[in-house]
């Protein structure tokens, strides 16, 4: 014959009371619990308890893995962080594959700036405009008929252009002799077709 017994949390808690005279919880260290248990007959037992990390912790990327995107960020734009930590068998804290915006998301969050990738000698296309008071238009036309010399990282960067004495000379009597480009950047300063 089976006997069956269906306990109840009420007969649980008193089984528990009879034999357990008290019980002393401490704290020691942080995430960390020490208990201590005298059973009636004056046995006692310590037990070490390790406290689950709360979701701030557990959500925080590891100190290696910030490092990483500090060290990469000096020369590598965030999608080539990405791959570069997924090529290297690092996955996400979610387990997931990285992807750019959480490596922005890591960037912003430890205060980690984005590669200066521009050389100290090249110039945006606005600052092109102004040198020769053109409109951007302009400077777009150039870089699309290579009238000046522009690199581009990838389809969202900006263009940096390179003018050398020889360029900024031919641009200056370009600009100078154009009647087109002057009345252009003058009566439609968005505009400025060649």
């Amino acid at each position: 014959m089976l006997l069956c017994f269906s306990w109840k949390n009420s007969n649980r808690k008193r089984m528990l009371r009879l034999l357990i005279k008290d019980i002393t919880v401490e704290k020691p260290a942080p995430k960390q619990l020490s208990v201590h248990i005298r059973w009636h007959g004056n046995a006692s037992t310590d037990l070490t308890l390790q406290l689950p990390p709360n979701i701030a912790d557990r959500m925080r990327y590891p100190a290696e893995v910030v490092d990483r995107v500090r060290n990469m960020a000096h020369h590598l734009q965030d999608p080539e962080i990405a791959t570069k930590l997924n090529q290297q068998g690092h996955s996400s804290i979610t387990g997931k594959p990285y992807t750019t915006s959480m490596i922005q998301w890591i960037r912003f969050r430890y205060g980690i700036t984005p590669p200066v990738l521009k050389k100290p000698e090249e110039l945006t296309v606005q600052q092109v405009a102004q040198l020769f008071r053109v409109s951007d238009h302009v400077i777009y036309y150039w870089i699309q008929n290579a009238i000046v010399q522009a690199r581009k990282l990838n389809a969202g960067s900006p263009y940096w252009i390179t003018l050398s004495e020889i360029d900024h000379q031919k641009l200056q009597e370009w600009v100078h002799n154009s009647n087109r480009i002057h009345s252009a950047s003058l009566t439609h300063p968005e505009g400025g077709a060649l």
